[in-house]
This record gives C-alpha cells, structure tokens and sequence, in this order.
C-alpha cells in the first residue's frame, strides 16, 4: 500500500479515497516525554546567542538531510527566527521567512484557544455535554458519548476514536464504502456523517500509565462541531476571529500550496525515495477537511514565534488578548503532572524548570513547539518533510535552542 494514502478496500478497484497525511496528523506526541530531558533551566544568552541559535538550527537540519527548514525562538519581549533549505526537493528556490509552514497538530492549541473564548464569552461551559450542546447528534450517539464534555475533548479524555492510528481510518472507509465516500461531497454533509458514524463506534481508553487518556483527532472535530452550535461560527472564521485577529496574527488554513504555487510543498517517503507530495483533491479532499480543528493551520515561523511569546507574557502575568480561561488553564498545567495533556499541550518537567510541548506532522511538514512554564523562553522547529528521523530532528534542535 502506498504509505501516504489510504485505498479502497481491494475488493472494490478504485482510485485512491482517503489519505493518511490530515487523518494521521498528531502521531508520535507520546514521544514527547523524553524531549527535553537535556534541557537546562538557567539564564538565557541573549537575544543575539538565540539568533546564532535559530541560525545554526535551521542550518543544521537542512544538513541532516531536512529539504527546507525554519527555526524561531521568543522571550516575552523579541523573537527571532531564521530559515534555510529550499520550498521544494530538486527546485531552485530557497525557503523564505515569509513561506507558510504547516503545523499539524499544534494547531490544537489554537484550537484550544478559541474555545476558551466561546467559554468566557458564556456561549458554553468546560463542562457543556455532548446532549446539551448538539442532542440532535446525542440521540444516535451511544449511551458512553451523552456526557462527554468541551473539556473532555480537547483534553482527549472523551474516549472518542483517534485518527491517529492508520487502523481507524482503515475501519472507516471499510465500513462506509467507496460509494457513500464519492456520494457526499458537501462539507456539511461530511462532517455531519463522519460524526454521526464516530459516536456510534465503541469509547476507547488509552494504554499508558493514564487510562483515561486517549488522543484523538476526532475529538477535536467533534468539539468544533460544538462551537458552531452555540457561535453559528465554522472552526476556520472561528479561529479567525477569536484568535489571529485578536492577536494580531496572519493565519492560513490548509496545506502551504493552497495559498499558492510558490509556497513550500511537504515531502514524504514514497515508493522508497523522498518525493513532493501532491495536494488532495476531490473526492477525498472534503473528508480530510473534516479534521482540520485538530491539525490544518498554515504560518510563518515569525508568526509562530510570536503565538508562543503571546503564552510566554500570559504566564508572567502580563494582561494579553488571549481568553482568560485559556491562560488559566495554561497557568494550571503548570501545577500539574508531568505528562498532563490540556488545552492542546503536554506538560513535560525537566531539571526544575516545567515546560509545555507539542508536536505536529501534516501533508509533508513536521512542527515541534516548546515553551517554558514560567515565561521565559519558548522554541519551535518546522520542517517541509516528514520521516521518522526528520522529527527526532525537530526534536533535539528545539531542546538544544532552548537549553
């Protein structure tokens, strides 16, 4: 099987209907554990060193083998960033700084974001249910599903499938068929036929040591679907309104390349060798968007650079546009566990210093972002590939950028 898309079942010869790059965005966030195990918490170098830093990142990335890379670090009061490589494999165009890069599943904090907006503004609770908010969808959920609440999700403690495993896309189209998959081509009539097949599946639980624990893309899917009943409010004009515009940032949704050619494509293995990756188009183009609250925002490292610093300020105690219950919450994981997920970020503790992370991967692209808890220094990575080596990549150069 061609390891980017997921084909019809082999008894019913067809083109290709789903693929795994929006479906499978957040894979690998239980590695994240041991991401910052070489992190130090002392006094930063100043602004210059971390320029020299995000420098010798990106530079170094595209050394290991990475086709274009940016890097970006912040404090509460600068950022810096740098790019190197190139947009595509065997062009002659270099990365630029305003290139978009896409950020998978680190879009989930935006996300996040503007739910907690929704929440202070009291269109909805945290703890608003699956049956208060959408009973229509209640009344063919199972029984498990009637209570979930707008927490839960983004908390991934719903118990909802994940799409993150290439089993559960497999069992969908399976059970759907090819036909139904053409039929609807109507985003509303997708998503309203994805979440009404999602509830009717048996709750899952996590296995690792918190049971309770079980990431899942759909789930934040299903919480957009939420915010869109009590806002009338799509999660894309959402994410617009309740978080670029009040931030002052320039948001994309959607793979680089829709917003033009000369963008950066994402690259993956295929057939053995790294190749650019085309954009998906119809029919399957309209069941990835389904997914796109949980991994489908597009940015510049500058602007990325500047969401982190907005959460830098916000945990200094500094008055920002963020939702006061997003900060809150973001203040609270920082008296949780470590290896608490909230609100679109994972709590990691390393040498006294507390740190939230998360990592994303779609359509060729790979994201890591880091910030510290105590708001004084955040870090992130972005890659226009996507392997397995190209994130444990992501992963040390963001570790070392922040050290």
């Amino acid at each position: 099987m061609n390891p980017t898309r997921l084909v019809t079942p082999s008894t019913v010869p067809s083109a290709p209907i789903l693929s795994r790059r929006h479906w499978l965005a957040a894979a690998g966030l239980s590695t994240l554990g041991s991401v910052l195990t070489a992190c130090g918490g002392g006094d930063d170098d100043g602004p210059r060193e971390a320029h020299k830093r995000v420098q010798t990142l990106a530079q170094g990335l595209v050394k290991q083998g990475v086709v274009g890379a940016a890097a970006g670090w912040a404090d509460p009061r600068q950022v810096r960033t740098a790019v190197a490589g190139m947009r595509r494999l065997g062009g002659n165009a270099p990365l630029a700084t305003g290139d978009l890069m896409a950020i998978g599943s680190n879009t989930k904090a935006m996300t996040a974001c503007a739910a907690a907006s929704v929440v202070d503004q009291g269109l909805l609770r945290w703890d608003s249910t699956l049956a208060q908010t959408l009973p229509e969808l209640a009344q063919s959920a199972l029984p498990a599903y009637q209570q979930i609440t707008l927490r839960d999700l983004l908390d991934h403690r719903a118990g909802v499938m994940g799409f993150s495993a290439i089993e559960d896309v497999d069992l969908f189209v399976n059970a759907v068929g090819p036909e139904v998959l053409a039929r609807w081509q109507q985003p509303a009539q997708a998503e309203a036929f994805f979440l009404q097949w999602l509830l009717r599946q048996p709750p899952v639980r996590g296995t690792g040591a918190d049971p309770g624990f079980a990431y899942s893309n759909a789930g934040y899917a299903l919480a957009a679907r939420m915010l869109r009943a009590a806002t009338g409010l799509g999660w894309a004009d959402l994410l617009r309104q309740r978080v670029a515009q009040p931030l002052g940032l320039s948001l994309f949704v959607g793979e680089p390349m829709r917003a033009g050619s000369q963008q950066s494509a994402g690259h993956e293995i295929l057939d053995g060798r790294l190749q650019p990756l085309p954009l998906a188009e119809a029919p399957e183009r309209v069941w990835l968007e389904v997914l796109d609250p949980a991994g489908a925002v597009s940015l510049t490292v500058e602007e990325d650079a500047r969401w982190l610093q907005w959460h830098l300020r916000a945990l200094r105690g500094d008055a920002t546009p963020l939702p006061r219950s997003y900060v809150k919450g973001l203040q609270d994981l920082g008296h949780a566990p470590a290896g608490r997920y909230g609100l679109g970020w994972l709590v990691h503790a390393a040498h006294g210093t507390g740190w939230l992370l998360h990592n994303g991967q779609d359509a060729g692209f790979q994201a890591m972002s880091v910030v510290a808890l105590d708001g004084s220094r955040a870090g992130l990575a972005h890659s226009n590939i996507a392997t397995a080596e190209s994130m444990g990549q992501l992963y040390d150069g963001v570790s070392t950028l922040v050290a």
